[in-house]
């Protein structure tokens, strides 16, 4: 505990101490949300904090009161009242000023309580949502391992240390492994221990289940094997539930961002010509309501998909050498020059990897397309203060953003440039990425063919090794050549578990990262990996059937995305292109003639209807694609698309 935690505790604990029972359920989420303080300490801390800033806001509120009472007119008290009522008459404002501050310390004070009490159900609220996310996937673990024969305490110790794999799930079995070997607990104890204190029913219903088995001395293989095949039956429901949501909020987002803002532009533009006010909202519609509106629904939208779909960590493999530890080290007889050779070994490798990066970009963008991004944004920059400076363009024409006084016409000088530099910093992430994704799922694809394969060939009685040499002269697609690098690597004298965590390290998706750890560690555990072979090629298969549903599902939502931003851009192509030029002829005049109408400027409006329909693509192809494939990163290849069919529409048929 830091100073404040201490201070907090001595004041509060003992209050906190006397009303136990009203904190019984905070205590519980604290708990299920796996933060390690006993629940006096946490409520001291948040009733600390809360009345800390609590006093604050009433300082400042009664400091700032005075002037905003001096601005009100308050009715004379009656004469004749007595001093008490003259003395309050004479300090009204002051005391104004107080019951201010004081209101003001009494709601912050209770919003700040509630706000940091409300932390530990938040946190098992998520934590609950990635142990169900995992807890499939650990299960298969779970199922693979206990076939090979492994102690279920081993296998549950071996699965903590693969959390970043496996989730929140394998830290749970951690828990139980941390309550066995440290409390000295039996394992039912600790299961039942670990059913209480989890927030996922999921899990507990795993949990008791399992505790049942081991009790009544049922076989524990068999209950997870059902088990495996409930979740799997459980995953295809729910991505069925997900993709009827996802329905839903289609239909939401066109009506509210691609229907709703074509309705108010098309009013707005109306009432624009009767009298001022209309235009305003126009702009704040534009570029303030549109992207702010489809932020919040993408954020709601990757809520929802964050329980339908895993993302796992990257993370690297560390490797030491060993083949020398046990050869004496000569004594250091100068240690500064020792810390000199440590300190050039250093800069040594720093600049490899600097130099590395600058001769070999194209290796850096294919390992991580997000590194394009240092190459684009200064290139987009820089090309945008070329034109600025060199092409004589004033940046005091463009200055006045505020509400009020921007008008669309100060950025149309600058429209195709703006649109270019974006081109440039996005099109090479978009190309990069795509690359990546395309050379990721074909070796998705694979995966599963190539794990029948292996467990077919091992199930000849062909060992494990000899198996992945002879299906690395199969026609596996793009995975031959990495597997024929494993066999490689085992020729050279590699372990088969070393040479299948470089193929890992080298693929890295999420199917594949878990597979090939499971099969590793039955290689290294056990002798006969026959069935965990077969376990993991029909948990691929399975994994990639969800998967291809869902691409086939999520294609139809792409298309609705697309089809409401055609109708989106028709229509203000409509208005430009057609009701624009025809308003001066309604009143008799022509529009060379006759191009601003009653403070009407149709220049100004052509400009931000071609900033509407930018700014409507961008946003509709970011929504596409976490709606196509649950990435914003995916859905850039739509924006791009999407911005050069506005800009070509307004640019060629405007």
């Amino acid at each position: 505990m830091d100073f404040i935690d201490r201070t907090a505790y001595r004041i509060f604990s003992s209050r906190v101490r006397s009303h136990a029972e009203k904190y019984h359920e905070l205590q519980i989420k604290i708990r299920q949300a796996n933060i390690p303080l006993p629940v006096d300490q946490f409520v001291s801390t948040a009733y600390f904090y809360s009345i800390l800033t609590g006093i604050i806001a009433g300082l400042i509120g009664s400091r700032l009161s005075p002037d905003v009472f001096d601005s009100i007119t308050i009715p004379a008290i009656t004469p004749g009242t007595g001093a008490v009522s003259n003395w309050v008459e004479a300090n009204t404002n002051v005391l104004l000023a107080a019951a201010a501050g004081l209101l003001l310390l009494i709601i912050v004070q209770q919003t700040v309580f509630f706000i940091y009490t409300s932390i530990p159900t938040i946190k098992a609220s998520i934590r609950k949502s990635a142990i169900d996310l995992s807890l499939p996937h650990a299960v298969i673990y779970l199922y693979a391992l206990s076939r090979g024969g492994m102690n279920m305490l081993d296998i549950f110790r071996s699965l903590s240390a693969y959390s970043k794999i496996y989730g929140t799930a394998s830290e749970e079995f951690g828990n139980i492994v941390r309550d066995i070997e440290y409390f000295n607990h039996d394992l039912p104890t600790a299961l039942r221990n670990a059913s209480i204190r989890t927030p996922s029913e999921k899990f507990k219903d795993f949990l008791d289940g399992m505790d049942s088995v081991i009790i009544s001395g049922g076989n524990i293989t068999t209950y997870l094997k059902s088990k495996s095949q409930q979740y799997q039956f459980i995953a295809v429901r729910e991505q069925k539930n997900f993709i009827e949501t996802l329905g839903v909020l289609a239909e939401v987002y066109i009506s509210v961002f691609v229907a709703g803002p074509l309705f108010l532009i098309t009013i707005l533009v109306i009432l624009g010509l009767i009298g001022p006010g209309a235009t305003e909202l126009l702009y704040l519609l534009v570029y303030a309501i549109i992207p702010i509106g489809t932020l919040i629904f993408m954020l709601v939208l990757g809520i929802l998909a964050g329980a339908s779909m895993n993302v796992p960590k990257k993370y690297i493999i560390e490797t030491k050498l060993t083949p020398f530890k046990d050869v004496p080290l000569k004594p250091v007889l100068d240690m500064k020059e020792e810390s000199r050779r440590i300190k050039w070994v250093r800069f040594h490798k720093s600049f490899s990897k600097f130099t590395d990066v600058v001769l070999h970009p194209m290796r850096m963008m294919r390992y991580n397309a997000r590194n394009t991004f240092a190459i684009t944004i200064p290139i987009g920059i820089l090309y945008l203060a070329y034109v600025v400076s060199e092409k004589g363009f004033s940046l005091g024409s463009i200055s006045s953003i505020h509400l009020g006084h921007f008008n669309a016409r100060q950025l149309a000088v600058l429209d195709d440039h703006i649109i270019l530099s974006v081109l440039i910093v996005l099109v090479p992430f978009v190309v990069f990425y795509e690359l990546k994704a395309r050379h990721i799922k074909q070796i998705e694809d694979m995966v599963p063919e190539f794990l029948k394969r292996l467990a077919s060939i091992n199930e000849a009685g062909i060992s494990l090794t000899d198996a992945i040499d002879m299906t690395s002269r199969s026609k596996i697609g793009i995975l031959r050549a990495e597997i024929k690098r494993v066999s490689e690597d085992i020729s050279w004298g590699a372990s088969t578990a070393l040479a299948l965590s470089k193929l890992e390290y080298r693929i890295r998706t999420d199917i594949t990262t878990r597979i090939i750890t499971l099969i590793v560690k039955a290689s290294e555990s056990t002798s006969d990996i026959r069935s965990v072979l077969a376990i993991a090629a029909s948990n691929a298969d399975v994994e990639k059937q969800l998967k291809t549903a869902r691409s086939a599902e999520m294609f139809v939502y792409v298309f609705i995305v697309y089809i409401a931003f055609f109708v989106f851009l028709f229509i203000v192509y409509v208005l430009t292109a057609f009701f624009l030029p025809a308003i001066p002829a309604s009143i008799g005049e022509t529009a060379a003639e006759l191009p601003i109408i009653q403070g009407f400027d149709i220049e100004e409006y052509t400009t931000l209807f071609l900033h509407a329909a930018v700014i409507q693509g961008f946003c509709s192809g970011l929504v596409a694609g976490q709606m196509g494939s649950g990435s914003i990163s995916a859905g850039l290849k739509h924006s791009v698309i999407m911005i050069i069919i506005s800009y070509g529409v307004f640019t060629i048929l405007i």
